[in-house]
């Protein structure tokens, strides 16, 4: 047989047996090559360092009104801090009364009333009006031989100014919608200096005195002395309420009287403002009202009263400074006439026009 004979025979794999032939099949399938996919996790990016460039303050309830002083208010605060001095029945609180009326038509008015000079002008030219509310300060007592008890009197004072306080903060958030409180009026300053000094020396002072009566006894004040520090203190209370009240936005207006001052300055004209001397610093406005006799060329009087008022002290708008207004003025069988001041009226006074 020729080698090809020989060669095609030896292909022929008929003659194996089953086992053979199951070898051979096996050996001659395509071999498959498996590739075994591996997971390749995605690498995250480097970490960068954690940085911030907010300011992390170490007050935090500052920082917070820092924060809020950033929009505008609901109310505005207020520029005005003003004092309205004169006689008796030159009408001060009638000034303040058409001031506020006049400004803010709707708005609330509280009157810490020491001499009824609020009461009586309410009830002689507003008596309908629902928007003022009247305080008396002064507490009664019944058991000792003084009318007044000065302490609680004192405290009582506090309480309506704190009281206004609250109200005008609230007032401050926007879904507050009952009327606004736009002036804070206190009447008889004065009185309320006097009862700063009765409650030096009955409360303050190791006087010993039961009540005002005796603390008056001027044997027992030269004893002591008087330490008017205390005084003082007590009066700047009031100060501090007005002056947070400005900021919520509510005009302040004190009303005063003058006491005869022969070593006065010339401006004084023989005159002081009866409250404590820091008023005349604290106060941004100081009105003076003047009742003017007008007089023929004879010198004779002809029975008119004019009734001026003096810019005496004008710090946020000092055009007015030592300017002079006729508020209001009498005639013989004539009936008075008021005309107000117009820069109370529209704000000019607080430097706003």
């Amino acid at each position: 047989m020729s080698g090809w004979g020989a060669l095609a025979e030896g292909n022929d794999q008929t003659g194996l047996s089953e086992t053979e032939q199951a070898v051979v099949e096996k050996t001659n399938e395509p071999v498959q090559t498996v590739v075994q996919n591996e997971t390749v996790q995605a690498q995250a990016p480097p970490q960068q360092p954690v940085t911030s460039t907010h300011f992390v303050s170490n007050f935090p309830d500052i920082e917070a009104e820092m924060v809020a002083q950033s929009n505008s208010p609901i109310i505005s605060p207020s520029s005005i801090f003003c004092g309205v001095v004169g006689h008796e029945g030159t009408g001060k609180s009638g000034v303040v009364f058409d001031a506020h009326f006049n400004r803010y038509p709707d708005g609330l008015m509280m009157a810490v009333d020491f001499d009824n000079g609020a009461l009586s002008c309410k009830q002689a030219h507003y008596r309908e009006s629902k928007n003022v509310r009247i305080f008396s300060p002064w507490v009664m007592q019944m058991e000792d031989r003084t009318a007044y008890n000065y302490l609680l009197t004192f405290q009582r004072v506090m309480d309506i100014g704190r009281y206004a306080i609250e109200y005008a903060e609230k007032q401050q958030q926007a879904d507050f919608d009952g009327p606004l409180l736009r002036t804070f009026f206190v009447t008889g300053v004065d009185q309320f200096d006097s009862m700063c000094i009765d409650c030096m020396k009955i409360y303050d002072l190791d006087m010993d005195a039961k009540d005002a009566i005796e603390a008056s006894h001027s044997k027992l004040n030269q004893e002591v002395g008087w330490n008017w520090n205390i005084r003082a203190t007590r009066f700047k209370q009031l100060t501090g309420i007005c002056r947070k009240l400005n900021a919520l936005g509510v005009d302040v207006y004190w009303e005063s009287h003058l006491k005869e001052h022969k070593d006065s300055q010339p401006e004084f004209e023989g005159w002081k403002f009866a409250w404590h001397a820091s008023a005349n610093k604290d106060l941004w406005q100081i009105i003076w009202c003047k009742g003017k006799k007008v007089r023929n060329s004879d010198g004779s009087s002809t029975g008119e009263v004019q009734h001026t008022a003096t810019f005496f002290k004008s710090k946020l708008n000092p055009n007015l400074h030592n300017q002079e207004r006729i508020y209001f003025v009498t005639k013989p069988e004539e009936d008075a006439k008021w005309y107000g001041l117009p820069e109370l009226r529209d704000g000019a006074i607080g430097g706003m026009q």
